[in-house]
């Protein structure tokens, strides 16, 4: 029986949605300059957009630099 490895070089994408979102929090962090990104994210979207999966947290990651950018 073949084994398929959980690690490893695995090429995870967005999907059209996720990266619609990524790009609205460009917006949320002009308009929401008093919220941290934990509070944007409850707020605009509640507890569950983030999955505890690898797509999640590379969603997760690109959401936060998005938002961290407009920041800066």
């Amino acid at each position: 029986m073949e084994t398929i490895p959980t690690n490893g070089d695995v090429n995870i994408e967005l999907t059209e949605a996720q990266i619609e979102i990524v790009g609205m929090f460009n917006d949320f962090s002009y308009e929401n300059q008093d919220l941290t990104f934990e509070e944007v994210v409850l707020k605009e979207f509640g507890p569950d957009l983030f999955p505890p999966t690898p797509q999640g947290r590379l969603f997760e990651k690109e959401c936060r630099e998005v938002f961290d950018r407009e920041r800066e």
